[in-house]
């Protein structure tokens, strides 16, 4: 492929400008394809690499939204933002949640601690703020759930919108995350 035609396609990629470009080119990858699979994690440590030195962590945003475009069937253009992948959207939120991973950010919500736990699903409740986050982080003050001995616990509710199947599903995953993100420390 030559470096004019891989070069029109690493541009197809929202927030790949020509600096950007040149250093994926640089790294080896010549096309959309050639980044399938790849994590924005192994991007970052590979530019930072490349220029033998720690690179301001504003790339690592762009490469998951790099990440997210690449391996999504049919990426969200809202969700491609560079800015929608910062740590605050992808650390797992107190429930378990990994805020930029869900279908419903950012157009119905803007992750909890943006709007610190006053959910759109509220109006099902009746509450003023999430329960899980409320508990977590307002009264206990705990980074998420996964730091607590009595998870899951009655204040994971199930959202009316969701069948049962679903919700049991979304349960699991967000356990699953609260046990890496504990694990990880």
């Amino acid at each position: 492929m030559s470096k004019q035609k891989a070069s029109n396609d690493l541009r197809k990629i929202p927030n790949v400008g020509k600096q950007t470009e040149h250093d994926l080119l640089a790294m080896g990858y010549t096309s959309i394809e050639s980044l399938r699979g790849k994590r924005a994690e192994e991007l970052y440590a590979e530019e930072c690499a490349l220029r033998n030195r720690q690179i301001d962590r504003c790339q690592l945003y762009l490469f998951r939204a790099v990440e997210y475009f690449v391996n999504t069937p049919d990426p969200d253009p809202q969700k491609c933002k560079w800015w929608y992948w910062k740590d605050r959207h992808t650390d797992v939120s107190p429930c378990g949640v990994i805020c930029a991973g869900c279908n419903l950010f950012p157009t119905k919500c803007n992750g909890c601690k943006t709007i610190k736990g006053e959910v759109f699903w509220l109006q099902y409740t009746g509450e003023k703020c999430c329960a899980v986050y409320d508990c977590c982080i307002n009264i206990n003050r705990k980074k998420h759930c996964g730091e607590c001995k009595d998870l899951p616990c009655t204040r994971f509710k199930k959202d009316p919108t969701i069948s049962d199947e679903e919700n049991l599903e979304n349960l699991r995953t967000m356990l699953d995350n609260l046990k890496n993100a504990t694990d990880s420390g």
